[in-house]
């Protein structure tokens, strides 16, 4: 026997009111999706927005649910106001797999690019990596310019999620006015694949980098970078990753400085509508390929970074990283050595209009070393033009 309408009209009034005794807007819209009753779905994720219109698992939650309703165009459009820059994993996983033309396409594009300008106290420490400094004793100060790109590309296997192929590149180029030695070109490279759901992302690339440095084609590196994300909570992000790379140096008289690295890390990350905290340590192991390299290419280097994003106004965020690294370096015939490294970060980005942003940035980075040669300190500011897409 066929249930009457109003059977049917009494379970669906029970379900909902079920549903009605959930904490809060994004429970109920939840609970009534599973029900299948979409549009009082769609009534709560829309009330949450109405109430906070930065909240992004609403506007994810709506976009998908308005998928489901084969609503394409109000799902895209919905789509285009999440700012993915402060999302958790699983939420990235979500936009993406939404993020699909009218084709349904599975693949997905991003880019970031900075142009600015700066002034630079102690420009002969690489800005790439603070581990190598140049030749020279003397500190050499000067305004610079500064371009930097992103790009990525992933593609989902399958339109269900779950196997993915990604590609990353970084750009760096910085051109000191006064000290054309320093200038840096640097480039990375990433492509590998990876796994995803809702509990966590592996992703395993490899990558090849360069950087031209002090007037030459400085050095080359490239390895593997494991990397998998766990989904703690829906606001606890737990990272744990790996390294292994050998850096090899380009020109002859450079090459007894060539070096094999193999780290490890782990971080923990929190976000809370739009604001981002984070803890991380890391540790990585420098060891020397020649048997004449020189002092102090073997080393141990220890990291602890702490920083976060804090929405200041609706159109400002302030950026806060600090880094401490401890070095352990080999003992030599002159005797051992040890470094305790200070980097500070602290910037404001302000919007502009849709996908322009203004960013100011101060740093200063101390090293203190028992080699008085390696004790140094820098500070730099800069301001530049940020266009995301």
């Amino acid at each position: 026997m066929k249930p009457s309408l109003l059977v049917i009209l009494l379970m669906s009034q029970t379900l909902s009111a079920a549903c009605l005794d959930e904490k809060n807007d994004l429970a109920q819209g939840i609970c009534y999706e599973k029900e299948g009753n979409y549009n009082l779905a769609q009534a709560a994720y829309e009330r949450l927005i109405l109430d906070d219109d930065t909240d992004s698992e609403a506007h994810l939650r709506l976009a998908a649910l308005y998928k489901k309703m084969h609503m394409e165009t109000q799902s895209l459009a919905l789509l285009d106001k999440v700012d993915d820059k402060q999302l958790t994993p699983q939420q990235r996983t979500s936009l993406a797999l939404l993020r699909e033309n009218s084709d349904q396409t599975l693949s997905t594009f991003r880019a970031r690019a900075m142009l600015g300008v700066g002034y630079d106290s102690n420009i002969n420490i690489n800005p790439i990596d603070n581990t190598y400094l140049s030749t020279t004793d003397d500190q050499v100060s000067t305004a610079f310019s500064r371009v930097t790109a992103e790009v990525s590309y992933l593609h989902d296997l399958s339109e269900a999620g779950g196997w993915f192929l990604r590609g990353d590149g970084n750009f760096y180029y910085q051109n000191s006015f006064s000290a054309h030695d320093y200038d840096v070109t640097y480039g990375r490279l990433y492509a590998g694949g990876g796994y995803r759901n809702e509990y966590f992302s592996l992703y395993v690339p490899l990558y090849y980098d360069r950087l031209d440095y002090l007037d030459r084609d400085l050095l080359q590196e490239s390895g593997i970078r494991p990397d998998l994300n766990i989904q703690l909570s829906t606001s606890l992000v737990l990272d744990l990753n790996g390294m292994y790379s050998a850096r090899r140096y380009i020109q002859e008289e450079d090459k007894v400085r060539d070096d094999d690295l193999i780290g490890v890390g782990a971080g923990l990350f929190w976000l809370e509508g739009n604001d981002l905290a984070y803890i991380k340590t890391r540790y990585v192991n420098y060891s020397a390929v020649s048997d004449g390299a020189p002092d102090f290419t073997d080393k141990e280097l220890y990291y602890f970074m702490v920083g976060g994003v804090y929405e200041l106004l609706r159109s400002t965020d302030l950026f806060v990283d600090y880094q401490y690294r401890y070095g352990d370096f080999a003992e030599t015939s002159g005797g051992d050595r040890h470094d305790n490294n200070h980097d500070l970060k602290l910037a404001l980005e302000y919007e502009l209009f849709s996908d322009f942003r203004l960013r100011g940035q101060y740093r200063y980075l101390y090293n203190d070393s028992n080699v008085a040669p390696a004790t140094y300190q820098k500070s730099e500011a800069l301001l530049g033009l940020t266009y995301t897409y």
